[in-house]
């Protein structure tokens, strides 16, 4: 509870609260920051802490989106016949250009030895899969090879025997391949599904161990440069790896295969399940072989898989649309509200012009004339919303600029730049905070309405309104309810948010 204050007669005792902290007249606790006050009136809000729920949900979802549907297993015990097949296909290939450079007057010395590295590097996966006294025969003809390799006038007749000796006994159809335990969810990895998974675990540490201390810009940059470090090591060590090879089939024969929840994936068709309906709608003895949550599209891709995977899709589009469009808003408004005069006028005639345009009809033309991506749908919205943030920056430059600390520190010799960044836009940042919790709920709604008309997301890519467009010409209501639900849901929270922080930065709600 808050410290009260009591006077007796002439004396003014004060009360401590159990943490030490005394208070002042207005009943707040001396010594704490504007930030923690306002985090702890945002806490009690309910309406607020369920719509932050609801967002971290989602926001969870959107991170961890390839653990939870994807057809590739987290781990799986078998073996990969067509990858050995690949090595023994590229090593004869690699021999026989190889043998062609060699004869050839002169021979190309780059040619050479790209073929020599693919030659050596083929044997050394065909290995890899094989039982160790296989391993080793194919390692001492692999020694044979180096050294014939190293030999400039080597006998092309040593080169045939070589290869009469290892091609009938290490063909795919004459060896028995090794089960080997592969991770290929790990290795289908993505270094900006890392990024935002080390930014998000990094989130979640910050939150148990520092709650409830308010987020800081410096542990913001550190996350950040700790996320991009990490995926910048992971790209290099981990290079994104395709599984041309279908895992659910492997997983009959393998031993150990374990799957993600929803183990279809984002773009993955299976034609015999074309608009199924829920499987738990469905009657035991009518469903089919795979069990769809939320049933199916007309193509027989999973509905739930694609709204998982249409979750990543909201949330990026919200949160980078919202940042350009903050981004350019606080530059122009703090400028107009600074400098003022000429500048001020400039800027607030071309603020005023940009509102004119209806913004979703602005939006429609702009991406009529641009081919269909996710960038450009993030940048049209981020160029076409940052009208309201520059006229609410430039009103609190206007009003903060005016008061005595900040005339003090201008007399002190303060500079432009040191004023408007270290003592004005922090003290008027709150509300633009607030606009940015509605302007994520905006882009995520103008996007699905975007894909909706078929001018947003591309397909394979999943999207909400994407799952509702299609619904328009097919009878399957799953594909519209549930979406439908998927974005209100979103849109609320972001909302409910909004309102409490708008509340718990008023400082006349804190007192």
């Amino acid at each position: 509870m808050m410290n009260r204050e009591r006077i007796v007669g002439e004396t003014k005792h004060t009360e401590k609260s159990p943490a030490g902290e005394t208070a002042g007249p207005s009943g707040m606790a001396e010594g704490q920051s504007f930030s923690r006050i306002a985090y702890r009136q945002l806490i009690r809000n309910r309406l607020a802490m369920f719509g932050f729920a609801m967002i971290a949900t989602v926001a969870t979802v959107a991170v961890l989106v390839p653990f939870l549907a994807n057809n590739k297993p987290y781990v799986i015990l078998t073996t990969l016949e067509y990858d050995y097949r690949q090595a023994f296909d590229a090593w004869f290939y690699a021999h026989r250009k190889l043998a062609e450079q060699r004869a050839a007057k002169p021979p190309d010395s780059e040619q050479v030895a790209m073929h020599r590295r693919d030659l050596l590097f083929n044997l050394k996966r065909m290995g890899s899969q094989l039982a160790a006294d296989q391993r080793q025969q194919l390692s001492r003809w692999a020694e044979q090879y180096r050294s014939l390799l190293a030999a400039s006038d080597s006998d092309p007749a040593a080169w045939d025997r070589l290869v009469a000796e290892i091609q009938p006994g290490f063909n795919p159809g004459a060896v028995q391949l090794v089960p080997h335990c592969y991770f290929p969810l790990f290795r289908a990895l993505r270094p900006v599904e890392v990024f935002f998974l080390v930014l998000y675990l990094g989130a979640l540490v910050q939150w148990l161990v520092r709650r409830p201390s308010p987020l800081t810009w410096k542990w913001v940059g550190r996350a950040l440069a700790l996320a991009v470090a990490v995926a910048l090591t992971w790209a290099v060590a981990f290079p994104a790896k395709e599984f041309p090879v279908s895992f659910k089939q492997l997983a009959h024969h393998s031993s150990l295969a374990l799957f993600p929840p929803v183990a279809y994936g984002e773009d993955e068709v299976i034609l015999e399940d074309m608009l199924q309906p829920p499987t738990w709608l469905v009657a035991p003895d009518e469903r089919g072989p795979n069990y769809h949550v939320l049933g199916t599209d007309s193509t027989g891709r999973d509905v739930f898989s694609r709204m998982i995977y249409g979750a990543r899709i909201a949330m990026i589009i919200g949160v980078v649309a919202v940042s350009i469009y903050i981004t350019i808003g606080i530059v122009v408004g703090a400028c107009a509200g600074f400098f003022r005069g000429g500048t001020d006028m400039f800027l607030s005639r071309l603020i005023e012009i940009v509102i004119c345009f209806p913004s979703l009809f602005l939006i429609i033309s702009v991406l009529a004339y641009l081919p269909q991506s996710i960038l450009n749908v993030m940048v049209v919205l981020g160029l076409t919303g940052w009208t309201g943030v520059a006229r609410l920056t430039r009103g609190e430059f206007l009003r903060i600029i005016n008061l005595d600390y900040v005339s003090a520190i201008r007399a002190l010799g303060g500079s432009n730049a040191r004023v408007i960044i270290r003592h004005i836009l922090p003290n008027g940042i709150g509300p633009v905070l607030v606009v940015a919790s509605f302007g994520i709920a905006w882009a995520i709604l103008v996007e699905s309405a975007l894909s909706f008309l078929g001018m947003g997301v591309p397909e394979p890519h999943a999207s909400w309104g994407a799952l509702l467009y299609e619904s328009r010409s097919h009878e399957g209501w799953w594909m519209t309810v549930f979406p439908g639900l998927a974005i209100f849901l979103t849109v609320t929270a972001w909302n409910l948010f909004g309102e409490g922080l708008r509340d718990a930065i008023d400082p006349r709600l804190n007192q």
